[in-house]
């Protein structure tokens, strides 16, 4: 009888211990309060009736975009192809992103939504929270100088020119326009007549560790390749990984995984901690945000950090072919300014009156083309 109720009591106690250990949050690290840098969003795209976002592919039938962990998805059999692209099955099953129908519908309907109250969010005090017409939110940004709305402006559509679906749609505003009529801009600070950005808010986003090999504990990066084998990271996420290091290394962004290793000099646990402007949808995308550092201004203070982005680069030797390919196209046609302009006016309506790159920022841009095209193929020299 004691044995009985000795073992019915230790029962008891184990079921009510895993309903404790159950509600534990598993990765305690990348909660928010850790991450000192903005408040968490996420991506629960915005409904634009009557139509969803499609199902990213890999999901369960059934299943909508926000249930789900991207981890327990089967992971494509490893078997790299001519010793630097990714399998096949890998790349149809990376996560869909912000598709060019996705972005396009939004984009027309922020320019012609009305900007009804505005609060305090999205990054810095300057930018704010707003609550459209219909009910949804978008962030606004008002950049310290032109160069910061344009970099966000620019690198969205060069996202788009280079087949990368993670940097979330973008429109220009004009603050005091017909679009503001509803708004109270008291308090904001806003000069009227300023151009400012309007992305999508993101709702149910987590935040990101960088892969181990990039962790940079001993004070050196290591090969993407070496995690890669190691199974330590899953071969969806290391594939988006390389494709945030090269896109950040072309726009010179410093505003990101640049900015976890610059603070490592005075802050070692840094990379232990979510990535900077680097948020994971539920759905499993790396999604690229607040891209206010790239390009014009990116390229005026490379200088100070292009050292961390090479460093970051020469981690990377397995790409995407559609990436590669593209490359290979700017670096053949030394026209990479043109398309990405081309691409800018034709989408932004409001473009050319917050300007283009400069001759000068237009030559760091397709050098930068030339370079990541040299690595790629040293990297085929090397693995091929």
């Amino acid at each position: 009888m004691r044995t009985a109720l000795a073992l019915v009591t230790s029962g008891v106690l184990l079921v009510i211990g895993g309903v404790f250990w159950l509600r534990k949050d598993p990765h305690p690290v990348e909660q928010p309060e850790h991450l000192h840098q903005r408040s968490p969003r996420a991506l629960r795209l915005p409904a634009l009736h009557p139509h969803t976002p499609p199902v990213t592919e890999g999901h369960t039938q059934g299943a909508s975009p926000g249930q789900g962990n991207p981890e327990n998805r089967s992971q494509p059999s490893l078997s790299l192809e001519q010793g630097i692209y990714w399998p096949r099955a890998l790349e149809r099953a990376l996560p869909q992103g912000f598709t060019d129908e996705y972005s396009q519908r939004w984009q027309q309907f922020a320019r012609n939504a009305s900007v009804v109250t505005l609060e305090r969010g999205c990054g810095r005090s300057t930018n704010r929270l707003a609550t459209l017409s219909d009910g949804s939110k978008a962030c606004i940004r008002y950049g310290i100088n032109p160069e910061q709305i344009q970099g966000e402006a620019l690198s969205f559509y060069l996202s788009r020119l280079l087949g990368l679906p993670a940097v979330p749609p973008c429109v220009l505003s004009k603050v005091g326009s017909t679009q503001w009529a509803l708004a109270e801009l008291g308090g904001t600070g806003w000069a009227s007549g300023s151009l400012v950005t309007l992305t999508p808010w993101l709702h149910n986003l987590s935040s990101v560790l960088p892969p181990l090999a990039l962790r940079a504990e001993d004070g050196k990066l290591r090969p993407l390749l070496e995690e890669l084998h190691s199974g330590q990271t899953g071969m969806v996420e290391l594939a988006q990984w390389g494709d945030l290091i090269l896109f950040d290394y072309l726009t010179a962004n410093f505003d990101r995984l640049v900015s976890n290793l610059f603070s490592l000099q005075w802050d070692p646990r840094v990379m232990l901690r979510g990535t900077n402007n680097l948020h994971r949808s539920p759905d499993g995308t790396l999604v690229l945000l607040d891209n206010e550092a790239g390009l014009a201004h990116g390229y005026r203070v490379r200088d100070t950090w292009d050292k961390y982005n090479k460093e970051l680069l020469v981690t990377v030797c397995l790409f995407r072919r559609g990436l590669v390919r593209k490359l290979r196209e700017l670096y053949l046609g030394q026209r990479t300014a043109e398309e990405l302009h081309a691409l800018y006016l034709a989408g932004e309506p409001l473009g050319a009156e917050l300007g283009l790159l400069t001759e000068s920022e237009a030559q760091v841009l397709q050098d930068r083309v030339g370079l990541l095209y040299r690595h790629i193929q040293n990297c085929q020299d090397r693995y091929s």
